[in-house]
């Protein structure tokens, strides 16, 4: 089964959403984002204001299809901190360990490895998969786990206010994402970019 913007809508709705605060129907925005993540295409940079939930659709929602539905393996989540990042691990890992609905349905029967910022789930059927937290311009060379480079980074708000804060600051920061992040992934792996744009000149704006 091919993962579809539909797909992720339905999980949202059936599995995830009586965790959600406030929940409301699924805003065109989400699904529209939730299409060109499930594309072919290899990189992907979606940017909106503050409030839109991204980080809800895109780190939580499309990051549990992607690993629940067998589309991808090995994943990394990268915020502009650790901490961040840790705290969008700490969210889904929440999922695997508290959502009966969700480890009924899938069949996630424990977590091989849980630690702050890496864990490792095992299926029913014996699969398993792995996802880390990363800050930005931490190291990213030599991921590797059961023979294997990620083969999806999400990326929510990598850019703050010091890393936009002037021209050589950003001129490094992209140095570490073209030279660093990108190529730590799998022949296949896959990138998604999701933030607010701080600058004209930022990162996330060039991409756009």
């Amino acid at each position: 089964m091919k993962l579809s913007s539909e797909i992720i809508e339905g999980f949202s709705k059936l599995v995830l959403s009586k965790n959600y605060d406030d929940y409301c129907e699924t805003p065109e925005c989400h699904k529209q984002w939730w299409e060109i993540c499930t594309s072919d295409a290899p990189l992907v940079a979606i940017c909106a204001p503050r409030a839109h939930a991204k980080s809800t659709a895109i780190t939580h929602c499309y990051t549990l299809a992607s690993v629940l539905f067998k589309d991808r393996k090995f994943v990394v989540i990268v915020s502009d901190t650790y901490e961040q990042a840790v705290l969008f691990l700490q969210d889904i890992k929440k999922e695997f360990t508290a959502n009966e609905d969700l480890m009924s349905l899938f069949g996630v029967t424990k977590l091989e490895k849980d630690s702050e910022n890496d864990i490792i789930v095992r299926m029913a059927d014996g699969t398993r998969f792995r996802i880390i937290a990363k800050g930005a311009e931490q190291k990213m060379r030599g991921l590797k786990w059961d023979g294997m480079r990620p083969d999806l980074v999400v990326c929510d708000d990598l850019e703050n206010d010091e890393i936009v804060l002037n021209e050589e600051r950003r001129e490094k920061f992209r140095k570490w994402f073209f030279n660093a992040l990108l190529p730590c992934r799998s022949d296949r792996g896959i990138v998604r970019v999701v933030g607010t744009i701080l600058h004209l000149d930022s990162l996330l704006e060039r991409h756009m």
